[in-house]
């Protein structure tokens, strides 16, 4: 199908659904952007600031000569030999705890450097003396330093804290599970790294429950004062396992393994074994690695930033997603993205080079000797300076600036004199971010940083258009659907992706563009979701004519997708262009599950019973679905029992008590009349049978029914049996008796008349017609008024009337017939039982009739009558008898006088 007909269809299709068409093209006369542009607005740049916190912060102990910071803590080392332990409570109230290291009276004796743990806990001190180096530890409980015996000699440089404890780790004995660690971490330092001048690596582990010195040994050296360690850091992975990573002036390395430290540098066997990472030609010692992680110490690190002379370089740290990958065994793997960073004084004297580096969320904080700035991590270029030194009027700077502290957990950064304690902000620093990323096509974060849909646009469109230089229209038009403002305009993206030549491009774009539109884009969404049906109807298509009817792969995934479709946007669509669409493709079950979806089983059943071919067995099928009400199937039961008689009665004989025979009989009653097909009629009547049997329906008109198709069969069989049977518990008839017989007569079923007559009480009539029928029938219909033998006589008789004179009313002349009728007769005394004699019927033949025929008769009459006087005569002898036996006399004495004579009488009585 072509494309650009398609196009020109749906702008069509504006008008049906409300003019929609005016509401897209608002936007066609403003002239859209190139869609290759990037932004080109001014950036908003943060603001980098630097203000004293403690102007005095050495307390007058000398000059601050080193620095370390934790958690709400700052450690200063003086000239005089003090440790000043500062601290902060969560209302900025200060703490300064002092803790002297040395006698001042030890001129040649220099604290070289100090190192604090993340949470501040924890301090090591190296001293320099006149001919040696020795290691100080220093709890936050302590008054007092310890020196580490064990380690002097040792020139430490720099110190890998342990920030992270497992179930397999231990101190003096003391097992931690990782639940504990942050408990644990505040009494014990862990196995922690030290890095020396000389390039060598030892660990020890200190405990300030103990007070002993902890165990120390050698991890590795180099043996090479030009492989000094600048800076070493360490994480401990989920499973035991350790990644190191350190600096030298002219390298990185990385390492994994364990677990344990041991373990993890025991592989190397030869220093020189260990492969750098990363390798710059002009050494530097103001070389500096660092870890940037998030807030919580027990999170691993995901970027890393090693800051070399004037060369930054930076990039992601893979532990987080390959911490469960045991396959890991190169320390390399965990490295990716890396970039590099030109800063200045990267050619100049070493004087010139950056000193020390710290991160903030987007920016580096590089501290020069006379200058801080705040490098973009993206764009590495400078955004921020704060300058000082001779000439320069340095507002809120006390002395020369000469180191940078940032706090692992708050991230909060502190910059340090020989006199004074700093603190160095960056304000605003993620506005504009976004835009930035944009001009380097770092996508992804762009997303991320956009604000408002505004945003958002200006970033899919530079996807869309890099995609569609790179002529990737698929992912073109996903990155233009997501837009949801009006630039680049609707049609001029479609009418690209329609060029393009790609049909999923335009797809892919109709699809995203359905997803990110609106409540208030209901007319567009209809024209969307419409022009997208067609797109997948077309696809269909052409796998269809691309494999010649077969149903490939490619076909099965592309039904799917629209049933899915059709699913999923129902009440997007709009009703009747979908389904003339699925009409026109022949896709007849998508548009039983479109309907189902959007609850409109009537329309479809009414499409469906227009399709002479297979339309009532599908539309059987959707009844068929537990969804369907009955009211449906009331609805449409006339059309289906007139296409598929015998199909839909198997329907309602499935559907079973789900639906009320009576419901049904409109559309079942036409089928009771004589024009009706007999196949057609034997399947109304086995649901009627089914209704009454398995039912139990007691309902009078679907009995009525019954008698009505079975009145029209050639045989009474099937009545007789229906109008026996279909009765009540109390035996009374379900049917309309009247209405029956009426039906019965007007059919000439005389055997079904007789029994509705009889129902009716009409025996006479009943034997009238009988008489007619069968003789033996009206006998039947005798014997029935079990309790009225007057009417059962009265019956007999008419029966006897109808044998003798044969119907007509005249009695058979003298010969053969007029015996057999005598027989008859005769015969017919006995089946009467009793009810009638011979002098009964002997009115009914003619008087020339001799009688002789009736010997037999008379005989048996006579003979009744003699037993019966017997019988009688007997009682009256056996009356007499005990009445003798029983006489007695009474005399009756009355003291009343007599009326008549005037005096008192005795009276005897006898019996």
């Amino acid at each position: 199908m072509d494309l650009l007909d398609d196009f020109a269809r749906v702008r069509e299709t504006f008008a049906e659904l409300g003019d929609v068409g005016k509401r897209l093209d608002s936007s066609l006369g403003e002239e859209a952007p190139a869609v290759a542009a990037s932004p080109t607005a001014a950036y908003d740049l943060p603001t980098l600031s630097v203000e004293v916190t403690v102007r005095q912060a050495a307390r007058g102990r000398g000059q601050i000569v080193a620095a370390a910071c934790g958690t709400d803590t700052v450690v200063l080392a003086t000239s005089r030999g003090f440790l000043l332990r500062y601290q902060w409570d969560d209302y900025g109230n200060e703490k300064v705890l002092e803790t002297e290291l040395f006698s001042s009276r030890q001129p040649d004796t220099r604290i070289k450097a100090t190192f604090a743990d993340p949470t501040g806990t924890h301090v090591l001190i190296c001293i320099k003396t006149s001919n040696n180096y020795e290691l100080q530890y220093i709890h936050s409980s302590w008054q007092k330093a310890r020196t580490l015996g064990k380690l002097k000699g040792v020139a430490v440089t720099a110190v890998g804290w342990q920030k992270q404890l497992d179930s397999s780790s231990s101190s003096n004995g003391r097992s931690s599970n990782a639940n504990d660690a942050e408990e644990l971490l505040q009494v014990t330092t862990g196995d922690i790294i030290l890095g020396s001048e000389g390039g060598a690596l030892h660990t020890t582990c200190q405990d300030s429950r103990s007070k002993r010195e902890g165990a120390s040994s050698l991890l590795l050296d180099f043996k090479d004062k030009r492989k000094a360690i600048c800076s070493v850091e360490q994480e401990v992975l989920p499973d035991g396992r350790r990644v190191a990573m350190l600096a030298t002036p002219n390298a990185v390395y990385i390492t994994v393994g364990g677990p344990g430290l041991q373990a993890v540098f025991s592989k190397f066997t030869n220093p020189s074994m260990w492969e750098p990472l990363f390798e710059v030609e002009s050494p530097s010692m103001h070389s500096q690695l660092q870890l940037i992680r998030g807030s919580s110490l027990q999170s691993l690190p995901s970027r890393f930033a090693w800051l070399v002379g004037g060369v930054l370089l930076h990039g992601h740290l893979l532990l987080a997603d390959m911490a469960d990958d045991v396959s890991v065994s190169e320390g390399a793997e965990y490295v990716a993205d890396m970039r590099q960073l030109a800063l200045a004084g990267a050619q100049g004297s070493p004087e010139d080079e950056p000193h020390l580096m710290v991160c903030s969320e987007y920016h580096y904080l590089v501290l020069y000797a006379d200058r801080l700035v705040a490098v973009n991590q993206v764009s590495g270029k400078v955004v921020g300076e704060v300058n000082w030194g001779p000439g320069v009027h340095a507002s809120g700077i006390v002395g020369t600036p000469l180191g940078l502290l940032q706090s692992s957990s708050s991230g909060g950064t502190q910059l340090w004199s020989g006199e004074a304690l700093h603190e160095v902000s960056l304000s605003n620093e993620g506005k504009d971010m976004w835009r930035i990323y944009l001009e380097h096509q770092d996508y992804n974060n762009a997303l991320k940083l956009a604000a408002g849909s505004s945003q958002r646009d200006t970033v899919y469109q530079c996807m869309g258009a890099d995609a569609a230089a790179a002529g990737d229209y698929k992912a073109a038009g996903a990155n233009f659907g997501r837009i949801v403002g009006g630039k680049p305009a609707f049609e001029e993206i479609a009418l690209m992706l329609v060029e393009s030549g790609d049909p999923e491009a335009l797809q892919t774009f109709l699809s995203t563009k359905l997803q990110v539109l609106g409540p208030n884009d209901k007319a567009q969404a209809t024209m969307v979701a419409a022009w997208l049906t067609e797109l997948l109807l077309d696809q269909i298509n052409r796998d269809l004519l691309a494999s010649a009817g077969q149903q490939t792969a490619a076909y099965t995934q592309h039904v799917a997708q629209l049933r899915s479709f059709l699913s999923e946007y129902a009440s997007t669509l709009n009703w009747k262009t979908t389904t003339a669409l699925l009409e026109s493709y022949g896709r007849l079950e998508e548009l039983e599950s479109f309907a189902a979806a959007v609850g409109r089983q009537e329309e479809l059943l009414e499409y469906l019973m227009r399709n002479p071919t297979d339309g009532v067995q599908r539309a059987l099928g959707v009844l068929r679905k537990p969804s369907i009400g009955p009211e449906l199937i009331y609805r449409f039961a006339p059309e289906l029992l007139a296409a598929a008689t015998a199909e839909t009665v198997d329907f309602f004989i499935a559907a079973g008590a789900r639906l009320d025979p009576r419901r049904l009989m409109p559309a079942l009653v036409r089928f009771g009349e004589p024009d009706t097909l007999d196949s057609k009629r034997d399947q109304i009547m086995r649901y009627v049978g089914f209704a009454m049997d398995q039912l139990h329906c007691d309902d009078s008109a679907v009995a009525n029914l019954g008698v009505a198709l079975l009145s029209l069969e050639s045989s009474e069989g099937r009545l007789l049996d229906f109008l026996a049977r279909v009765r009540n518990p109390l035996g009374k008839p379900l049917f309309d008796v009247k209405y029956a017989l009426r039906l019965a007569k007007e059919r000439n079923r005389r055997h079904a008349c007789v029994k509705l007559l009889c129902e009716l009480g009409l025996y006479e009539d009943a034997v009238a017609l009988a008489l007619a029928v069968d003789l033996e029938l009206a006998k039947a219909v005798a014997n029935g008024p079990e309790d009225d033998d007057s009417l059962r006589r009265k019956l007999w008789l008419s029966i006897a009337k109808h044998v003798v004179q044969g119907g007509d009313g005249a009695a058979a002349a003298e010969g053969p017939e007029q015996a057999g009728r005598i027989k008859m007769a005769v015969e017919l005394l006995k089946e009467a039982g009793g009810l009638l004699k011979i002098e009964d019927i002997l009115p009914f033949f003619p008087d020339f009739v001799t009688i002789d025929n009736f010997k037999g008769a008379i005989t048996d009459s006579l003979t009744r009558y003699n037993k019966q006087i017997e019988e009688l005569k007997g009682e009256m002898d056996e009356a007499t008898e005990i009445a003798g036996e029983h006489a007695f006399c009474f005399v009756l004495v009355c003291n009343l006088a007599c009326m008549v004579v005037g005096r008192q009488q005795a009276v005897r009585l006898l019996r």
